[in-house]
C-alpha cells in the first residue's frame, strides 16, 4: 500500500474514475490492482461499506475483509511503545513516602507508606482524580 498523509481520503468520484479506466483498459479477468483496493478502503473514512461496494461495483464481503485488515494494520502501527520499564529492585533500606492529593471538588486523599508499597499507585491516583474514590 502507498503511504498517504494521515487523514488522506480520496473522493468517491476520483476512485470511480480510476476503476472505470481500469475496467475499460483491462485484459482478460485480471485481479483488481492493490492501489485500487487501497483507494476503495480509504473511502471508508467518509462512506459506508454498502455505498463504496455499490458505487465501485465491488464485492461487499471482499471489501469488508480488506477494510478490516487495514484497520488491524493501523492498530498495530499506532500501538504506543511502553513509556518506561519497571524495575523490581530489592529495597536496601526502609523508605517512607507520603502522597497527598486534593481534588478541586474538595475531596482529599493522603497516603502514607513505609517500606515497599505493593499497590498500583498510578491506577489508585487516576481513580481519585476521576472521582471514583
Amino acid at each position: 500500500m502507498q503511504q498517504h498523509p494521515v487523514n488522506y481520503t480520496p473522493t468517491m468520484s476520483a476512485v470511480q474514475a480510476r476503476f472505470a479506466d481500469w475496467r475499460k483498459n483491462k485484459k482478460d479477468r485480471r485481479r483488481i490492482p492493490e492501489d485500487l483496493w487501497e483507494a476503495a478502503v480509504l473511502l471508508n473514512n467518509e462512506y459506508t461499506l454498502n455505498q463504496i461496494s455499490r458505487a465501485l461495483r465491488l464485492s461487499y464481503s471482499d471489501l469488508k475483509k480488506r477494510i478490516k485488515s487495514h484497520h488491524q494494520l493501523l492498530a498495530r502501527k499506532s500501538t504506543p511503545l511502553q513509556d518506561f520499564i519497571s524495575l523490581d529492585m530489592p529495597q536496601m533500606h526502609s523508605a517512607e513516602c507520603i502522597i497527598e492529593m486534593e481534588h478541586n471538588n474538595g475531596n482529599k486523599m493522603r497516603m502514607h507508606f513505609k517500606g515497599k508499597a505493593d499497590l498500583d499507585l498510578q491506577s489508585f491516583a487516576e481513580s481519585f482524580w476521576r472521582g471514583r474514590i
